[in-house]
């Protein structure tokens, strides 16, 4: 089959690329399938890729190894790509200009993410290339945009939660506004945005609670944006009477120097699903997982479940891929702490390091109480078959290497105790976003300010 015209497109750089996403295409509404972490990721990629092209025409194309970077992929294993470009194919979504306000002269409009992909191979060179296509009506906004935000597709890459990568994307179109506010809506409005998922596919109190909301999406993927790309998001709750009903972010630009970012990012990480299939997933079901699931939930399950099967004082399991599947669906697992979830280790360790009367030896004092405040709010808010999990992995992660007379207290008194009470939610902070870097501390410094 002869191929479409070569384009400077057909060498991508995803590391180095910068995107000029089109406002209409940032806060996007599934309305019928769901849009995952990957999802946007490709889509982001494919989008570079189109807006990179020296020429005009329907049919872009990029080497199927530049999109998916260093994942691990060649070309026999396509799969995973397959699978995503399906999805962009027939998850229909609804482009409007950022708001749910009805204004006059606004435009609306529905369709799927590309119009169609194929993945064909060069008998020549057996090199494998990616060609796809915009809808006719969509294309001219997505590759020419009028109005857009420029996104790092590197900061991209270091996000891993949907919620994380969407929320990056429409802070960012904010951080040159004035009043770096962004728009004010309901929480309703944002939950499909954000989560990925249609209103017509979450569970009933997935949409009736706020609580629900802002702990498994808000708060995560506020931790993540601050942590790891260069802009930093807050919060902004308004509330009629007790209820929280709309909400916005206030955006403002990171000052101090940004974790290391990985040189060589990556769009798909193959390596969860291998470990998928040593714990007992058949190939195909581990990759559809994959694709349905965030990776850091993934990774979260997998670290459960790994720790579980090597726990010498706890009965064998039973079934390691039931127990992975029941820990990814309900999202129990505690989250995997990594590079990308804070900031370098050094700062408890410059903080213990003080004399007691130094100002940010009391300043990390403060902020570690406010984050205990904050962690045991969120362990308030979990099920007691979280709340157990999260018990069980201070237990194996942490308690080992704390001193014996913490350890007998926990065992003896567990959260009754003030010292252990105080490690744990020390712990479970950290867990959950990281270790505070300069910019929480300002930040938090800021707020204290504003609430004096």
């Amino acid at each position: 089959m002869a191929t479409k015209r070569v384009k400077k497109t057909d060498v991508v750089s995803p590391s180095s690329a910068e995107l000029r996403k089109a406002v209409e295409a940032i806060a996007i509404q599934p309305k019928s399938g769901k849009i995952t972490l990957l999802t946007r990721k490709l889509f982001n990629v494919l989008l570079a890729v189109a807006q990179q092209a020296d020429e005009s025409g329907d049919t872009y194309r990029a080497l199927l190894s530049d999109i998916v970077a260093n994942s691990a992929f060649d070309s026999n294993d396509t799969a995973l790509v397959k699978e995503h470009l399906r999805r962009m194919v027939s998850v229909q979504v609804e482009w409007s200009q950022g708001t749910s306000s009805q204004k006059p002269g606004r435009k609306w409009g529905i369709s799927t993410l590309i119009a169609d992909a194929e993945i064909l191979e060069d008998p020549a060179t057996r090199r494998v290339w990616v060609e796809f296509s915009f809808a006719p009506k969509i294309k001219k906004k997505l590759l020419d945009p009028v109005q857009y935000a420029r996104l790092s597709l590197q900061f991209q890459s270091q996000l891993r939660s949907s919620a994380g990568l969407a929320l990056y994307e429409i802070c960012v179109r904010y951080l040159t506004n004035p009043s770096h506010l962004t728009m004010r809506e309901t929480w309703e409005w944002w939950r499909p945005i954000l989560s990925g998922t249609p209103d017509t596919e979450a569970g009933d109190e997935a949409k009736r609670e706020y609580k629900y909301f802002k702990r498994d999406y808000l708060r995560p993927a506020i931790a993540e944006v601050n942590a790891v790309t260069n802009i930093f998001v807050e919060l902004i709750e308004h509330r009629e009477g007790r209820r929280v009903a709309e909400i916005q972010f206030r955006v403002t630009e990171r000052k101090q120097p940004m974790l290391a970012l990985d040189e060589h990012p990556n769009v798909f990480d193959s390596t969860l699903v291998d470990r998928m299939v040593k714990i007992g997933i058949p190939l195909k079901e581990a990759q559809s997982l994959y694709a349905d699931s965030e990776e850091n939930r993934i990774r979260a399950a997998l670290q459960l479940t790994e720790q579980r099967m090597r726990s010498t004082s706890l009965p064998p399991v039973r079934s390691a891929a039931a127990l992975f599947k029941d820990a990814l669906k309900k999202g129990y697992a505690p989250p995997v702490e990594d590079a990308a979830a804070g900031a370098p280790a050094a700062a408890r360790a410059v903080a213990g390091g003080v004399a007691a009367d130094d100002p940010k030896a009391r300043l990390m004092d403060e902020y570690a109480a406010y984050r205990r405040k904050e962690a045991r709010a969120l362990y308030d808010e979990q099920g007691e078959l979280e709340r157990e999990v999260a018990r069980t992995s201070f237990e194996n992660d942490e308690l080992p290497a704390l001193g014996a007379h913490l350890r007998d207290d926990w065992r003896r008194r567990g959260l009754d105790s003030k010292l252990a009470d105080t490690a744990f939610f020390d712990w479970l902070a950290r867990k959950t976003w990281g270790e505070p870097t300069d910019g929480d501390l300002l930040a938090f410094t800021l707020s204290q300010s504003r609430a004096a």
